[in-house]
């Protein structure tokens, strides 16, 4: 694979990334790019971070948990 390709850059972004968001158990990695990068080896159209918020609880609650989560991963860098 070409290095210099745009798709193999965000690769390299995406797991970067990823052992911070690691950290958090409350979120799941999902979705396509997951797939791809755990499961099959095929290149994709785009490369994201599908995240799912697992504990199950009221909106607003949820809300202010994932944000406090995102700020201690912000923080780890």
């Amino acid at each position: 694979m070409d290095r210099g390709s745009i798709y193999y850059q965000q690769v390299q972004l995406l797991l970067e990334v990823l052992p911070y968001v690691s950290k958090e158990e409350c979120f799941a990695l999902k979705g396509g790019t997951a797939i791809n990068m755990f499961v099959r080896n095929m290149p994709r159209l785009s490369v994201d971070i599908d995240l799912m918020y697992l504990p199950v609880e009221d909106r607003k609650s949820s809300l202010q948990n994932i944000a406090r989560s995102f700020e201690r991963i912000a923080r780890t860098r």
